[in-house]
């Protein structure tokens, strides 16, 4: 039986992409390990109910050979419902380049995407039963 499932994304630099999803978004740190100079190869972080890890590339390659790829190549989407979609929608219109505009899908929701410093997609839809 399956439990839980958390997104382990790839990422250049993790202390930059804490300061993204930190400072951006909210998520606490919840772990870290460091790495050989001044910065991190590995971060879980927490917002609410959503775990998120970060992994720095060399480091994940390291540990599964098949990712090695000279840079990181976003090929996920994360996909958050959220209650307050007017409200964040504003606050990080204000500080941050949509991504994706404001809209609504063909499934009756409204979203709107920011990307972090790796060019992730970070898709934000307000909370409705589908």
């Amino acid at each position: 039986m399956y439990t839980n499932m958390t997104t382990n994304l790839m990422v250049e630099d993790v202390k930059k992409s804490l300061g993204f999803y930190e400072g951006m978004l909210g998520f606490s740190v919840t772990a870290t390990v460091p790495n050989e100079s001044d910065g991190f190869q590995f971060a879980i972080l927490v917002k609410d109910n959503i775990h998120l890890m970060l992994q720095e590339r060399t480091n994940l390659i390291s540990e599964l050979p098949s990712y090695d790829t000279p840079r990181v190549q976003p090929s996920a989407t994360l996909y958050v419902m959220v209650d307050n979609f007017g409200v964040l929608y504003e606050e990080l219109k204000a500080k941050t380049e949509l991504l994706c505009e404001l809209h609504e899908t063909f499934y009756g929701v409204k979203e709107f995407a920011v990307a972090d410093c790796d060019g992730y997609a970070v898709v934000f839809t307000e909370h409705k039963e589908i």
